[in-house]
């Protein structure tokens, strides 16, 4: 996790600025606490208004400058592209190349990512390119921080450590060591070791030596379990602890040695980096000393974790254009705001007063979200943003959930002051508990996700905690603040959803058969059309680059028109880049479609169909006629490898484990499974009709699926909240109290999914063609969770209890109590 580069740079200059920084972050946290420890309302205000003052001043500063602050992604703004190729290892016993591998490719590519996005919280893009290439692509780097980037590719980090021939000291006629004296070929060399120049400082002064070490190497990074910095006094360096068996390496190596004698080489990359007198034998942890700053001991640590096994080497650096291109995402930035506006004039215009405190609440919950992201150098991507749109949706369900209930309490004749109270007082169980499932799921797709799911992760998580800072507290302190100077002297709303007496659950079994159907259509074209389901991204394809060269110009956008009147089985994707040499336009696409790409835009544009008279080597007429525009084309692997779908599926269902035992634990089994059907119906059901319409899954719909998974579960849970209440204070048959709970939300369920569904519509019309695809699937979604939620979840949960003859209610209530013997 890394801060702003801001905040960082500040921090670094001066250290001292630290200690303000986390002592603001203390009091703020204390704030918080004694806001919900305290009775007293007037209390409550004043603590509620500092706090909410002091984050949005410290999101403020935190965004400041913005440009530099907010970091977008490789799909959103482009960045540099660093072509690698993979080299062979060489064989310790003869020092000769042995033969490149798959493995030792793959192998490559993992340790990369580590080193780059260990906490996933950059954009990245690796793959694959022929059979000894890494093409790496990250977002617009400054020049230090590509510089910086450029070191930690090439370092091997290849650790050794070896026993130091004390014999190499011996001074010769000269006065020279023997060590030195092999150096200069004035001695020959000694069977079994080889010298080594270490350079190092005493008090200051800078000296060189020549040690004779063994070539025998007595530990190696494989042995390493846990590296990390740490600095003291003003000194830096890395501890390192050995596994096991490196351990008992260490323990037989130092145990034969002359202590306070003997010395010990640490070799890294072929370069000594320390070489001390060991005093005493050594066991599992020792410390690697030498690093001028902690940055260096950071960095040195982080590799050390992440060895490469094979060297690398840099063959081409380029700027590469937004992957998304920059047309789509002005459009749909344009659109996002166009949505947005529109939700919050509908809440404006249905709410009126209320709903000018809910905008208020949003705009805080939105800083919070930009000024968390920028705090901690998060970065902006597509699935971020879906993360985003989720808790502003979470958001404004929270002011929707409290207002409908504060209409039910002005309506049952209570005065506001009162009903103020009691409205947010029996909303806070729904805003708790489906944020926290939510907040569950995204804390688990962190820690287990990679890549683009941390990405949504990360934004979800700072989300949800606005989103319930903005809801509970900041629009709970304006309405405190309008009572207390009698601004309010009465709330009125437009009540367009008249109250309903809907039987939702004699309806159960028709939804059944309906969803059925449907998921059995959608398991139908996955098996049918098999890896035509699956994007690029998925399976991987075929890169074509045309090299325009210095004068020639060609537009993404011009060439993603052309290629809309190709028949493929795999949509392609486009990218500019620009290096040194000129610029590059790069398709990728799948490999059967590559030959019939080239041909239809060498057909479709004129400079990729200008001819030019051919050359020989020699410059010779050949007396034919060659493209001006020459093209090459490689094989790439998929962006999301099957590692990547693993660890994805690993965490989806963990995460779906998460919510199961949350809502056993809080409310009771039966809501649990109706939960867990309708989660799995939506998220099944959304991606299968992308492809039973023809449709294939890529990337862009990683993200949407989450959202939608986010949605489908808050939507669930504020039902479940009211059937429970509904089960615990009244009376009566226990479907007719589910259905009248139902019923009570449906306003709610309807007026959510309409603000939602508003903006995803907008972005679906009038956002480019990448952005459709997401807001389309999104906006599925949202339909098919909307619609799970009251016919699918809630008939599940009453079939569950009633198989065996059990009461619902009886379950409720003792969950209710065991709750209540916790709390006590």
């Amino acid at each position: 996790m890394s801060l702003s580069p801001t905040l960082a740079l500040s921090l670094l200059k001066n250290p001292a600025a630290a200690l303000p920084i986390f002592l603001a972050g203390l009091a703020l946290l204390v704030l918080f606490f004694w806001y919900f420890a305290t009775e007293l309302e007037s209390r409550k205000r004043n603590i509620g208004s500092i706090l909410i003052v002091s984050l949005c001043l410290f999101c403020g500063l935190a965004l400041t400058p913005i440009k530099e602050t907010l970091k977008g992604g490789i799909d959103l703004v482009g960045g540099s592209s660093f072509t690698l190729l993979v080299e062979p290892k060489i064989d310790e016993n003869n020092g000769q190349p042995l033969p490149l591998t798959t493995e030792d490719v793959k192998q490559a590519r993992k340790t990369i990512e580590e080193r780059l996005n260990k906490m996933g919280t950059t954009d990245m893009l690796i793959v694959e390119q022929g059979t000894d290439k890494l093409l790496i692509q990250m977002p617009g780097m400054t020049p230090e921080v590509a510089a910086d980037i450029k070191v930690q590719l090439q370092k091997v980090a290849r650790l050794e450590l070896r026993k130091v021939n004390m014999d190499g000291f011996t001074p010769g006629p000269d006065g020279r060591s023997l060590a030195e004296r092999i150096h200069t070929k004035d001695e020959p060399r000694m069977p079994g070791y080889e010298v080594f120049e270490h350079s190092y400082t005493v008090e200051g002064t800078k000296r060189d030596e020549f040690l004779l070490l063994s070539r025998r190497v007595a530990l190696t990074g494989k042995d390493v379990q846990q590296a990390w910095p740490e600095s003291m006094g003003g000194a830096h360096h890395v501890s390192v602890r050995l596994s096991n068996a490196g351990a008992d390496k260490m323990l037989d190596l130092t145990g034969g040695m002359d202590l306070g004698r003997d010395r010990l080489a640490v070799v890294l990359d072929g370069k000594v980096i320390t070489a001390p007198t060991v005093q005493a034998q050594l066991h599992k942890n020792f410390i690697i000393e030498g690093q001028e700053n902690a940055k260096e001991a950071r960095d040195l640590a982080s590799t050390m974790l992440n060895p490469l096994e094979n060297p690398l080497k840099i063959i081409e650096e380029r700027t590469v254009s937004p992957t998304l291109g920059e047309a789509v995402v002005t459009q749909g930035l344009y659109a996002g705001i166009v949505g947005l506006s529109i939700t919050a004039l509908f809440v404006l215009i249905y709410y009126r007063t209320a709903g000018l405190i809910a905008l208020v609440g949003l705009a805080v919950n939105t800083l919070m979200i930009f000024g968390g992201m920028a705090m901690f150098g998060f970065t902006f991507t597509l699935p971020g943003i879906a993360g985003m749109i989720l808790s502003i949706g979470m958001a404004v369900d929270a002011n929707v959930l409290i207002y409908e209930r504060l209409r039910e309490e002005i309506a049952a004749g209570k005065s506001l002051s009162t009903a103020i109270a009691a409205s947010y007082e029996k909303a806070f169980t729904a805003i708790f508990d489906s944020n926290l499932t939510s907040l569950i799921t995204a804390v688990i797709l962190f820690w287990m996700g990679s890549g683009t799911i941390k990405g949504f992760a990360i934004t979800l998580t700072i989300g949800i905690v606005a989103s319930m800072f903005s809801a509970i507290l900041v629009t709970r302190v304006l309405f405190r603040w309008s009572n207390d100077l009698h601004l309010l002297r009465k709330l009125s709303f437009l009540d367009l959803i008249k109250a309903t007496k809907i039987d939702f659950l004699s309806m159960g079994k028709v939804s059944y058969i309906v969803s059925g159907a449907l998921i059995l259509a959608s398991i139908g074209a996955f098996a049918t059309r098999g890896e035509r389901s699956l994007g690029i991204d998925f399976t991987g394809g075929t890169l074509i680059q045309f090299q325009l060269g210095k004068d020639n110009k060609l537009s993404q956008p011009e060439v993603e028109a052309a290629l809309k009147s190709v028949e493929v089985t795999k949509l392609p994707t486009v990218q500019e880049e620009s290096s040194i040499t000129g610029e590059l336009l790069t398709v990728r696409c799948a490999t059967e479609d590559a030959d019939k790409v080239v041909a239809h835009l060498r057909e479709s544009i004129p400079l990729l169909a200008e001819l030019v008279p051919g050359t020989d080597k020699e410059g010779k007429p050949t007396g034919t006629s060659v493209f001006k525009i020459q093209q090459s084309t490689e094989a790439v692997s998929p962006t999301l490898g099957k590692d990547f779908l693993i660890q994805s599926l690993i965490a989806l269902a963990l995460g779906l484990f998460g919510i199961l035992v949350y809502i056993t634990l809080r409310f009771e089994f039966s809501f649990a499974l109706g939960g867990f059907i309708a989660l799995l119906h939506d998220v099944v059901l959304s991606a299968g009709l992308i492809v039973l319409f023809g449709g294939e899954l890529s990337l862009i719909h990683v993200g949407a699926l989450l959202t939608i998974a986010g949605y489908s579960i808050n939507d669930t849970i504020v039902i479940f909240d009211r059937i429970r209440e509904s089960l615990k204070q009244g009376e009566g048959e226990i479907k007719d109290l589910m259905n009248e709970a139902i019923n009570a939300t449906l306003s709610r369920t309807i007026l959510t999914s309409l603000t939602t569904i508003a903006t995803v519509t907008i972005l679906t019309i009038f956002g480019g063609a990448a952005l459709k695809d997401f807001s389309a699937m999104i906006l599925i979604g949202l339909v098919i969770g909307t619609y799970s939620s009251v016919f699918i979840a809630s008939p599940v949960v009453l079939w569950w209890s009633q198989r065996k003859g059990g009461s619902l209610r009886k379950e409720v209530l003792h969950t209710t109590l065991a709750e209540a013997d916790i709390q006590a």
